[in-house]
């Protein structure tokens, strides 16, 4: 999937499956129990989109992946691929993207916080460089600070589906605050 998102230019979508979930493959892994046309419901309607970037090729075949986040989609209904991943239909969804005054502080905390988690858990300091030479917006920094930092993974839903950034923001200053984001 990512090496056709990285020769195609095609986002992929990154959505939340609950662990109670049914089985959504047939019993030999080989077909999605979704029918072109149906929407899948193992996952949430709101899932992020984004490009991938390979950060680092390893000797036994895996990739570390970065996913530049582009913004957020509604899920819509399978379409018919020979592809051995689940391909879809997605509306973009709008976000007022704009941070108002009274959040640059909790902003700049969040992006702080972010950025000492970064220096913390990403060793090599040519990854980190990397990684970091793509979180300079607030979409990316609230993005990655979800993904990275909140523990709970209904709380990273919520944020993903709030339409206004002050709104984010206010959520994640006040799951910092409640202890609830990874040390």
């Amino acid at each position: 999937m990512v090496e056709d998102s990285l020769r195609t230019g095609t986002p992929i979508g990154l959505g939340f499956v609950d662990d109670s979930t049914p089985p959504f493959m047939d019993a030999s892994g080989q077909d999605f129990l979704v029918a072109p046309g149906e929407r899948p419901q193992f996952v949430r309607t709101v899932m992020g989109v984004g490009k991938p970037m390979v950060v680092e090729k390893r000797p036994d075949g895996t990739q570390l992946v970065f996913i530049q986040n582009l913004g957020k989609v509604e899920l819509g209904v399978r379409v018919k691929s020979a592809s051995p991943y689940l391909v879809c239909e997605a509306e973009y969804l709008e976000e007022n993207e704009s941070v108002s005054a009274d959040q640059i502080g909790p902003f700049t905390i969040l992006n702080k916080l972010l950025g000492s988690w970064i220096a913390k858990n990403i060793p090599d300091p040519v990854g980190r460089d990397q990684f970091m030479s793509h979180i300079n917006t607030p979409k990316e920094v609230l993005g990655c600070f979800s993904a990275f930092l909140v523990l709970d993974t209904d709380l990273q839903q919520a944020v993903l589906e709030e339409n206004n950034y002050d709104s984010k923001i206010k959520l994640l200053s006040g799951l910092v605050a409640a202890g609830s984001i990874l040390s």
